[in-house]
Protein backbone atom coordinates (compact mmCIF):
# COMPACT_ATOMS: atom_id res chain seq x y z
CA UNK A 1 0.00 0.00 0.00
CA UNK A 2 1.35 3.40 -0.86
CA UNK A 3 1.52 6.48 1.79
CA UNK A 4 -2.28 6.79 2.41
CA UNK A 5 -1.60 10.12 4.18
CA UNK A 6 -0.87 11.23 0.30
CA UNK A 7 -4.11 9.95 -0.98
CA UNK A 8 -5.44 12.92 -2.82
CA UNK A 9 -4.25 15.96 -3.79
CA UNK A 10 0.94 18.47 -8.53
CA UNK A 11 -1.51 20.86 -8.80
CA UNK A 12 0.92 22.49 -11.66
CA UNK A 13 2.58 19.29 -12.89
CA UNK A 14 2.63 19.45 -16.79
CA UNK A 15 0.16 17.08 -18.92
CA UNK A 16 2.94 15.23 -20.94
CA UNK A 17 0.50 13.95 -23.66
CA UNK A 18 2.05 14.84 -27.28
CA UNK A 19 0.18 16.56 -29.83
CA UNK A 20 0.06 13.61 -31.65
CA UNK A 21 -2.06 11.13 -29.83
CA UNK A 22 -3.74 14.14 -27.98
CA UNK A 23 -7.16 13.67 -30.20
CA UNK A 24 -7.06 10.12 -29.75
CA UNK A 25 -7.08 10.33 -26.25
CA UNK A 26 -9.42 12.68 -25.62
CA UNK A 27 -12.01 10.66 -28.18
CA UNK A 28 -12.20 8.12 -25.53
CA UNK A 29 -13.18 11.00 -22.77
CA UNK A 30 -16.79 12.00 -21.96
CA UNK A 31 -17.08 15.31 -23.21
CA UNK A 32 -19.68 16.16 -20.62
CA UNK A 33 -17.64 14.80 -17.48
CA UNK A 34 -14.37 16.42 -19.02
CA UNK A 35 -16.30 19.82 -19.02
CA UNK A 36 -17.18 19.50 -15.71
CA UNK A 37 -13.54 18.54 -14.54
CA UNK A 38 -11.57 21.20 -16.82
CA UNK A 39 -13.81 23.84 -14.66
CA UNK A 40 -13.29 22.60 -11.30
CA UNK A 41 -9.50 22.05 -12.49
CA UNK A 42 -9.56 25.56 -14.14
CA UNK A 43 -10.74 27.00 -10.74
CA UNK A 44 -8.16 25.56 -8.10
CA UNK A 45 -5.27 26.37 -10.54
CA UNK A 46 -6.34 30.38 -10.25
CA UNK A 47 -5.77 30.04 -6.21
CA UNK A 48 -2.19 30.91 -5.53
CA UNK A 49 -2.70 28.82 -1.97
CA UNK A 50 -5.23 26.06 -1.17
CA UNK A 51 -5.48 24.83 2.73
CA UNK A 52 -7.95 22.12 3.41
CA UNK A 53 -9.25 19.69 5.88
CA UNK A 54 -9.85 16.42 5.10
CA UNK A 55 -11.40 13.00 6.37
CA UNK A 56 -10.26 9.52 5.20
CA UNK A 57 -12.06 6.55 5.79
CA UNK A 58 -10.47 3.40 5.13
CA UNK A 59 -13.32 0.78 4.25
CA UNK A 60 -11.85 -2.99 4.14
CA UNK A 61 -14.59 -4.87 2.35
CA UNK A 62 -12.74 -8.48 2.91
CA UNK A 63 -12.48 -8.09 6.81
CA UNK A 64 -15.62 -6.19 7.11
CA UNK A 65 -13.37 -3.29 9.04
CA UNK A 66 -13.48 0.25 8.94
CA UNK A 67 -11.33 3.00 10.37
CA UNK A 68 -11.58 6.71 10.45
CA UNK A 69 -9.14 9.45 10.41
CA UNK A 70 -8.42 13.26 10.09
CA UNK A 71 -6.00 15.14 8.61
CA UNK A 72 -5.05 18.82 6.95
CA UNK A 73 -3.16 19.91 3.87
CA UNK A 74 -2.03 22.97 2.86
CA UNK A 75 -0.82 23.38 -0.84
CA UNK A 76 1.54 26.07 -2.86
CA UNK A 77 1.90 25.74 -6.41
CA UNK A 78 4.30 22.05 -6.71
CA UNK A 79 4.32 22.62 -2.77
CA UNK A 80 2.70 20.95 -0.13
CA UNK A 81 2.42 19.96 3.31
CA UNK A 82 0.35 17.35 5.25
CA UNK A 83 -1.03 16.30 8.27
CA UNK A 84 -2.43 13.11 8.74
CA UNK A 85 -2.53 9.60 10.85
CA UNK A 86 0.08 10.58 12.94
CA UNK A 87 2.63 11.78 10.27
CA UNK A 88 4.03 14.88 8.59
CA UNK A 89 4.72 14.97 5.39
CA UNK A 90 7.06 18.01 3.50
CA UNK A 91 7.37 18.83 -0.04
CA UNK A 92 9.40 21.47 -1.51
CA UNK A 93 8.56 20.94 -4.94
CA UNK A 94 12.25 18.75 -4.93
CA UNK A 95 12.37 16.91 -1.41
CA UNK A 96 10.14 14.87 0.02
CA UNK A 97 10.31 14.69 4.03
CA UNK A 98 8.01 11.73 6.12
CA UNK A 99 8.21 12.33 9.75
CA UNK A 100 6.99 9.98 12.44
CA UNK A 101 6.71 11.93 15.29
CA UNK A 102 6.18 9.03 17.83
CA UNK A 103 9.28 7.19 16.70
CA UNK A 104 11.27 10.73 15.70
CA UNK A 105 12.19 9.30 12.47
CA UNK A 106 12.09 10.95 8.98
CA UNK A 107 12.33 9.29 6.00
CA UNK A 108 14.01 11.65 2.47
CA UNK A 109 13.21 11.25 -0.87
CA UNK A 110 13.60 13.00 -4.30
CA UNK A 111 10.33 11.74 -5.88
CA UNK A 112 10.07 11.32 -9.49
CA UNK A 113 7.24 14.11 -10.20
CA UNK A 114 7.04 12.78 -13.98
CA UNK A 115 5.76 9.23 -13.36
CA UNK A 116 4.27 9.80 -10.46
CA UNK A 117 0.23 10.14 -10.15
CA UNK A 118 -1.80 11.84 -7.45
CA UNK A 119 -1.94 8.44 -5.06
CA UNK A 120 1.77 9.65 -4.25
CA UNK A 121 1.26 13.70 -4.34
CA UNK A 122 -1.56 15.43 -2.75
CA UNK A 123 -1.83 18.28 -5.52
CA UNK A 124 -2.51 16.10 -7.81
CA UNK A 125 -6.40 15.96 -7.19
CA UNK A 126 -6.99 18.80 -9.37
CA UNK A 127 -5.11 17.38 -12.36
CA UNK A 128 -4.34 14.00 -12.96
CA UNK A 129 -7.79 13.10 -14.66
CA UNK A 130 -6.17 14.66 -17.47
CA UNK A 131 -3.32 12.11 -18.47
CA UNK A 132 -3.89 9.11 -16.31
CA UNK A 133 -7.44 8.25 -16.55
CA UNK A 134 -10.73 8.01 -18.81
CA UNK A 135 -13.60 9.37 -17.62
CA UNK A 136 -17.35 9.18 -17.61
CA UNK A 137 -20.06 11.27 -16.18
CA UNK A 138 -22.66 9.00 -14.37
CA UNK A 139 -25.44 11.61 -13.40
CA UNK A 140 -25.82 13.44 -10.23
CA UNK A 141 -26.52 12.68 -6.62
CA UNK A 142 -27.92 14.39 -3.63
CA UNK A 143 -25.48 14.09 -0.20
CA UNK A 144 -26.20 16.06 2.40
CA UNK A 145 -29.00 18.03 0.89
CA UNK A 146 -26.05 19.63 -1.79
CA UNK A 147 -26.46 18.37 -5.44
CA UNK A 148 -23.37 16.53 -6.86
CA UNK A 149 -21.99 15.50 -9.89
CA UNK A 150 -21.32 11.66 -9.92
CA UNK A 151 -17.91 11.08 -12.18
CA UNK A 152 -16.08 7.78 -12.69
CA UNK A 153 -12.83 7.61 -13.47
CA UNK A 154 -10.96 4.56 -14.85
CA UNK A 155 -6.76 4.14 -15.02
CA UNK A 156 -5.64 3.74 -18.11
CA UNK A 157 -2.87 2.17 -16.44
CA UNK A 158 -4.51 -1.20 -15.71
CA UNK A 159 -1.25 -2.01 -13.38
CA UNK A 160 -2.46 -0.02 -10.76
CA UNK A 161 -3.71 -1.41 -7.66
CA UNK A 162 -7.14 0.30 -7.63
CA UNK A 163 -9.90 -0.84 -10.72
CA UNK A 164 -11.48 3.06 -10.89
CA UNK A 165 -12.10 6.19 -8.95
CA UNK A 166 -15.22 8.01 -7.83
CA UNK A 167 -15.37 11.70 -7.92
CA UNK A 168 -18.20 13.74 -6.29
CA UNK A 169 -18.01 17.24 -7.17
CA UNK A 170 -20.42 19.79 -5.82
CA UNK A 171 -22.24 21.76 -8.39
CA UNK A 172 -22.69 24.77 -7.13
CA UNK A 173 -19.59 25.90 -5.49
CA UNK A 174 -17.76 23.74 -8.28
CA UNK A 175 -15.22 21.95 -5.82
CA UNK A 176 -14.63 18.38 -5.06
CA UNK A 177 -16.50 17.33 -2.03
CA UNK A 178 -15.19 13.54 -2.43
CA UNK A 179 -13.27 10.93 -4.17
CA UNK A 180 -13.38 7.38 -3.48
CA UNK A 181 -11.06 5.14 -5.18
CA UNK A 182 -12.01 1.42 -5.32
CA UNK A 183 -8.92 -0.96 -4.31
CA UNK A 184 -8.69 -4.51 -6.17
CA UNK A 185 -7.45 -5.77 -3.20
CA UNK A 186 -10.85 -5.44 -1.49
CA UNK A 187 -9.79 -2.56 0.66
CA UNK A 188 -11.22 1.73 -0.62
CA UNK A 189 -10.01 4.83 0.38
CA UNK A 190 -12.28 7.84 0.47
CA UNK A 191 -10.91 11.11 0.98
CA UNK A 192 -14.04 13.70 2.14
CA UNK A 193 -12.25 17.22 1.53
CA UNK A 194 -13.74 19.62 4.29
CA UNK A 195 -13.13 23.73 4.88
CA UNK A 196 -11.19 24.34 1.86
CA UNK A 197 -9.76 27.99 2.27
CA UNK A 198 -8.17 29.69 -0.75
CA UNK A 199 -5.06 31.89 -0.95
CA UNK A 200 -4.21 32.14 2.37
CA UNK A 201 -0.69 33.47 2.95
CA UNK A 202 1.77 30.26 3.50
CA UNK A 203 5.47 30.44 3.54
CA UNK A 204 7.63 28.58 1.87
CA UNK A 205 9.19 27.55 4.78
CA UNK A 206 6.12 25.49 6.15
CA UNK A 207 7.43 22.79 3.04
CA UNK A 208 10.76 22.34 4.42
CA UNK A 209 11.45 19.88 7.00
CA UNK A 210 14.11 21.11 9.44
CA UNK A 211 16.22 19.28 11.72
CA UNK A 212 17.30 21.57 14.11
CA UNK A 213 13.40 21.96 14.99
CA UNK A 214 13.35 18.03 16.17
CA UNK A 215 16.25 16.94 18.82
CA UNK A 216 17.62 13.75 18.13
CA UNK A 217 15.39 13.10 14.94
CA UNK A 218 16.15 10.00 12.91
CA UNK A 219 17.10 10.74 9.94
CA UNK A 220 16.88 7.79 6.55
CA UNK A 221 17.98 9.59 3.55
CA UNK A 222 17.05 7.24 0.54
CA UNK A 223 18.37 9.82 -1.72
CA UNK A 224 21.89 7.73 -2.11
Amino acid sequence: MKNIYSLFFLLLLTNQINAQNKDEQEALQDPAAKEILDRVSNKMLSYQTIMADFELVINNRVDKLQSKSRGAVQIKGNKYYMESMGSMVFFNGKTLWSYMPDINEVTVSEPDSIEGDFIDNPALIFTFYNRDFKYRLIGEARIENRWMYEIDLFPKNLDQPYSRFKVFIDKEKEEIYMLKAIGKDGIDYTIFLINLRYNLPINDSKFTFKTSEYPKVEVIDMRF
